[in-house]
């Protein structure tokens, strides 16, 4: 069995998960996920009793996406569930409007999320989407943020769909930040710009697999923003697609 392991992010299921929260978590883990990505969603669980329960079936949380008002709060909910969910990866990202009218605002809130994030033990990782390869005196917004001195310890969530949807090479770009990339989402897309199923799209998984081995990055992480397939159905047929490359 690889030494990759296979996480999903909740989002890419909310639909079941509103009717069945533990089951639908159940199906999951049968069809070999064993790491979880948290958006705001915790099934009306208690941090205390959702810990248990993932530990009951065999799941690690391995990221929580969050507002980043949120992450600079010390007080905020979100560190007692990053605690009690064991939990150091605290992901989120900018929309386009505020990096455009505001870029060193959100420098500045960044830096305040690493300070409080370290002192809390864990770690912020920035997740982009396609707007953020906009550039900026000929330098793409994503870079400028991950290569900004006051930045160096913020992680990347790199995603595979957002980076070719950027223009970008995929593996050429995650290259660029290899050692900075805990979680790898990975998500497909059509060469008409649709997200798909993992294995239907352009992207080259092969080569993303391949990538996440060199570089010693332990989770590869479904995420499917849209699908006209219910969300099991489609996470199914991502995931053995997937599992096939392993």
């Amino acid at each position: 069995m690889s030494d990759i392991k296979l996480g999903v992010q909740l989002y890419s299921v909310r639909e079941p998960l509103k009717t069945d929260f533990k089951g639908t978590l159940r199906e999951l883990v049968k069809m070999g996920v064993r790491g979880v990505e948290f958006a705001f969603f915790y099934g009306g669980l208690e941090p205390k009793e959702l810990a248990a329960f993932l530990k009951e079936v065999g799941l690690s949380a391995i990221g929580i996406y969050e507002q980043l008002d949120n992450i600079c709060d010390p007080d905020a909910e979100v560190y007692s569930q990053a605690d009690a969910l064991r939990c150091e990866n605290l992901t989120f990202g900018f929309g386009a409007q505020p990096l455009n009218e505001d870029f060193a605002g959100c420098l500045k809130k960044c830096a305040k999320a690493l300070q409080i994030s370290s002192a809390k033990g864990k770690k912020i990782c920035y997740h982009a989407h396609a707007h953020e390869f906009t550039k900026v005196d000929g330098e793409y917004q994503l870079d400028l943020l991950l290569n900004h001195p006051k930045l160096t310890g913020m992680k990347f969530e790199a995603d595979t769909c957002w980076i070719h949807q950027g223009g970008e090479n995929v593996i050429g770009y995650m290259e660029k930040h290899a050692d900075r990339i805990p979680l790898l989402h990975v998500k497909d897309v059509t060469a008409e710009g649709k997200i798909t199923e993992l294995g239907n799209g352009v992207i080259d998984f092969a080569a993303v697999v391949a990538f996440a081995r060199k570089n010693q990055i332990s989770w590869l992480s479904y995420e499917q923003d849209s699908t006209e397939l219910p969300g099991l159905e489609s996470a199914r047929i991502s995931i053995e697609n997937l599992k096939k490359l392993l």
